[in-house]
């Protein structure tokens, strides 16, 4: 099964954007590996990509001493995939709604709408040590 032998796979780096392309090559192996169909791995990448870059630029707040935590882990429907970092932490209901009236017009504030609309489930946790976002997408044929 490659990189996801004993059905799961973690891996840690620096809070740097230059790990932007590893860690999609990295989800794009994985969800071949699983089987995703084209449409599903795209999502898997773009969805990565976002909170990869939201771990980095919002949690870490772009410090190279802290770190960025990914998680994959095979389960019985799909593929679970953890995100975290060593930031302060967020509340999901204080991120704005990047489809309200006052905010269509924003470049930017859309990453987790978006991620949301991309995977069959996602949560988030905080604690003191930093924020965690969980997503999953059900294997291709399931869907």
């Amino acid at each position: 099964m490659g990189l996801l032998k004993k059905g799961e796979y973690r891996v840690v780096f620096p809070s740097h954007v230059k790990y932007l392309p590893r860690i999609e090559q990295l989800t794009t192996k994985i969800s071949e590996e699983l089987h995703f169909n084209e449409d599903d791995r795209d999502d898997l990448s773009i969805a990565i990509t976002e909170l990869f870059n939201n771990a980095l630029h919002h949690g870490n707040r772009d410090d190279e001493s802290k770190k960025i935590v990914v998680t994959f882990k095979v389960l019985s429907k799909g593929l679970q995939i953890s995100v975290q970092d060593e930031g302060g932490g967020f509340r999901r209901e204080n991120v704005r709604d990047p489809l309200a009236e006052e905010n269509i017009m924003k470049t930017s504030g859309r990453g987790l709408f978006l991620v949301e609309q991309l995977v069959d489930k996602i949560s988030y946790h905080t604690s003191p040590a930093g924020s965690e976002v969980i997503i999953f997408k059900k294997f291709s044929q399931l869907n």
